[in-house]
């Protein structure tokens, strides 16, 4: 799919001529297609819907003393819709999510992001089109500009229960134990993530953040496997694993969704 960054720059100290399509903030959007509950009890119907995942890097800028504002437009449509976030200290990015209902076709999406940052201020755009999803297009997934640097390779899931009773009260509720396998792109030779950090953070719709899952290092091959537990997993919903690992001076991400299973 073509892909179109548009640039909207204002920066102290920087001029639109030397800017890279990224800048000193490196975005990558991602759009993923499902079909979600719309109402409740008689009224309920299934629609589909566009999740939008901004994920935003810094790159010529410390992380520290942020603040970012990131919004999405749609052509010919009146939806919009705004978060405000910061850059994460260790991960040196921060990712937004959007959900849009029963998306127009044809249209075109402007996920936009303002960041803020030891005094500078940044003002930079991404365009492309707006995923298709419809009721007889329930699974395109394939509308991300998200890098192959690092690859979310797969996400399992066992279901147990915990007692989380006190006082010899025995109150039992579901977990889902979540295991993520990440790793590195093409490989050209020596892994430049061997022994870099590596993390796993998930969103489930409806949360207004992502939660932080787990962490680790790359092994010499530039792979982990990291682990993480989910308290009274949310029944139906996906799960949406945001994978950020780290090479040389970069933070880069991987994606993935998976339904939750418990």
């Amino acid at each position: 799919m073509a892909l179109v960054i548009l640039i909207c720059l204002t920066a102290a100290g920087a001029s639109p001529a030397a800017a890279d399509p990224g800048g000193p903030f490196a975005p990558n959007v991602d759009q993923h297609c499902a079909m979600q509950n719309s109402g409740s009890g008689p009224m309920t119907t299934v629609i589909p819907v566009d999740r939008i995942t901004l994920n935003l890097e810094t790159v010529g800028y410390p992380p520290s003393d942020s603040t970012i504002t990131a919004s999405f437009t749609i052509s010919g449509s009146t939806r919009t819709g705004t978060a405000n976030g910061t850059f994460d200290a260790a991960r040196k990015n921060a990712t937004f999510n959007f959900s849009v209902a029963k998306p127009p076709p044809g249209a075109t999406l402007t996920v936009t992001y303002q960041v803020w940052v030891h005094g500078v201020y940044y003002s930079n755009f991404v365009r492309v089109p707006l995923a298709p999803c419809s009721w007889d297009n329930p699974a395109y997934v394939d509308a991300s500009t998200w890098s192959d640097y690092v690859t979310v390779t797969g996400v399992s899931q066992r279901c147990e229960t915990v007692d989380v009773g006190v006082g010899g009260r025995h109150v039992y509720i579901p977990e889902d134990i979540v295991t993520v396998n990440v790793a590195h792109g093409p490989s050209y030779g020596p892994s430049p993530y061997a022994g870099r950090s590596v993390w796993a953070d998930y969103w489930i719709v409806g949360q207004k953040a992502y939660t932080s899952g787990a962490s680790g290092v790359f092994d010499a091959d530039g792979k982990a496997t990291l682990s993480f537990v989910i308290l009274a997993p949310t029944t139906g919903a996906e799960l949406d694993v945001l994978a950020s690992g780290q090479a040389g001076s970069r933070t880069f991400p991987g994606h993935s969704w998976a339904p939750l299973a418990c």
